[in-house]
């Protein structure tokens, strides 16, 4: 009697454990996935620069831009000839931004797929420009390197979404991992010609002067999520995005500004749905934050003084 007894209770308890496994398994996999379709959420940064002839130059034969808009001191550089990307902007008397202040850390280009990426790695090789380093990040593969004037560019495409690992909390499992080099240069195609159509402003990473009152602005104040937090970084998202804007303190806490006329990013815009930006102005205002509204656009700066347009599509 006694061993049936067992037999039941030890049956129940398996049952029981088996129910909570399921449970907290199904729970783990319950979080969205990021829509491959999702409407880009960057659009062009604004880069200060020393030299507009010589920086246009880079842009279009090592980066693959081509030219939008041509004005006296500025070029605007697009992928796909309408959409633009990236603005430089010959500012006279200007100075290198000085080690140890806020500002850009890398601005990322996102390709549409691993054969692009491969193929201009094989550019920048045969170019010889330097590259900083490469990398896999769980959710993406990239390749970094920095333009004449030490601005960061991380060039990068996505792994599938249903393949991003997730944390318990419901963020992003990052990380750097060495690159399959042969891999991209076997999906890579025979000529180079510039970037794809459908190149995108994938994310931006800023150098932050401190962290708390930064998640405050762009957590509270903007509405972005975080998908992951610690070590001296903070990743955010839209759209269950791994990250749009990512901010770090690497270089220490309690870094000023840079000069207004140091060269490197004067701005970058991110782009709201209209029940956003207003949603993002009520906030703004109730967090004491100073922004100014320009043409229904938002022009504010983040607690380091990085300086953000906000439009709606």
């Amino acid at each position: 009697m006694l061993n049936k007894r067992m037999s039941i209770i030890g049956i129940v308890l398996v049952l029981v454990l088996s129910s909570l496994f399921f449970l907290f398994k199904s729970k783990e996999t319950a979080y969205e996935i990021y829509n491959i379709n999702s409407p880009s959420r960057l659009q062009e940064v604004h880069l200060s620069v020393s030299d507009l002839e010589k920086f246009s130059t880079f842009y279009q034969e090592v980066i693959g831009f081509g030219i939008l808009k041509e004005e006296q001191n500025k070029v605007i550089l697009t992928a796909d000839g309408s959409t633009p990307l990236l603005v430089l902007e010959e500012v006279p008397d200007s100075v290198e931004r000085p080690i140890g202040t806020t500002g850009l850390y890398h601005f990322a280009i996102l390709l549409p797929d691993h054969a692009s990426l491969g193929t201009i790695l094989m550019h920048l090789s045969q170019t010889e420009y330097p590259m900083d380093g490469a990398a896999n990040h769980q959710y993406s593969d990239a390749l970094y390197l920095t333009d004449p004037d030490g601005n960061g560019i991380e060039i990068y495409v996505d792994m599938p979404p249903e393949k991003w690992e997730r944390t318990k909390d419901g963020g992003y499992e990052g990380g750097s991992y060495p690159i399959d080099f042969e891999k991209l240069v076997e999906e890579a195609t025979p000529s180079w010609t510039g970037l794809p159509d459908n190149t995108r402003i994938g994310h931006m990473h800023l150098q932050a002067a401190e962290l708390e009152i930064t998640e405050q602005f762009y957590v509270e104040g903007l509405g972005f999520t975080i998908t992951s937090k610690g070590n001296g970084s903070l990743f955010l998202s839209k759209d269950n995005y791994h990250h749009h804007v990512a901010l770090n303190t690497w270089s220490g806490t309690g870094l000023p500004a840079p000069p207004s006329n140091s060269r490197g990013l004067k701005q970058f815009t991110i782009i709201f749905t209209q029940e956003e930006l207003e949603e993002t102005i009520s906030q703004l205002k109730r967090l004491e934050f100073p922004f100014e509204v320009v043409d229904g656009s938002i022009i504010v700066e983040d607690p380091s003084r990085n300086t953000l347009h906000i439009i709606s599509n």
